[in-house]
């Protein structure tokens, strides 16, 4: 695993965010917080975290400000999710599991089309997709649909499926190997800015 030091700067997103950090929930992991651009979650607006493969389970990420957002009133969905994200989300006792959707789009419709529309609705608080696909246009409809609904939207993906370079606010890559787990922070060009053991 690499060692990258955090580096800081602020641009005009981190700038809003600063002076109002309403704006911003904690993801409720110290070391993922001093990550992220604005010491936390965006309340509303796009992230995308890049996974390894379809088994790594990155729900541990999410899960204690899930928490939170679950008993607030609006909903957490999960659009086509895999297997691991499921099965995490559905095990967590603390979840207010009548605030969860698991969404599995018809055949006819992709899981990106469901996520804009759910993110565009207003009702959900965070839209969670696994896409299995690629498109850069995609990723800007999901910025303006989360940014209309006041929604957090995460986008999974796969190192094989990863665009460069990516237009999404925050974008994290999730590492695994036999020393353990590591975050890093990612430039739109997939450039590591810093990173952080878990």
């Amino acid at each position: 695993m690499k060692t990258v030091k955090k580096l800081h700067h602020v641009n005009a997103w981190e700038q809003s965010v600063t002076q109002g950090s309403s704006l911003v929930t904690t993801s409720g992991i110290a070391v993922l917080d001093d990550l992220l651009p604005c010491g936390g979650w965006p309340k509303s607006g796009l992230a995308e975290i890049i996974l390894p493969d379809p088994y790594c389970n990155p729900m541990s990420l999410l899960l204690p400000a899930l928490v939170r957002l679950s008993r607030k009133g609006r909903w957490l969905a999960m659009v086509n999710p895999s297997y691991p994200a499921r099965s995490g989300i559905l095990r967590e006792s603390a979840i207010n599991h009548d605030r969860v959707l698991l969404v599995n789009p018809h055949p006819g419709r992709s899981a990106l089309w469901t996520a804009e529309s759910m993110l565009f609705s207003g009702d959900c608080s965070v839209v969670m997709t696994w896409p299995n696909c690629n498109t850069e246009l995609m990723g800007k409809r999901l910025q303006r649909a989360a940014n209309h609904g006041r929604a957090l939207g995460i986008l999974f993906r796969y190192e094989g499926l990863v665009t460069q370079p990516s237009g999404v606010e925050i974008r994290l890559k999730l590492e695994i190997d036999t020393q353990g787990r590591a975050i890093y922070l990612l430039n739109s060009k997939g450039e590591t800015l810093a990173g952080a053991a878990l």
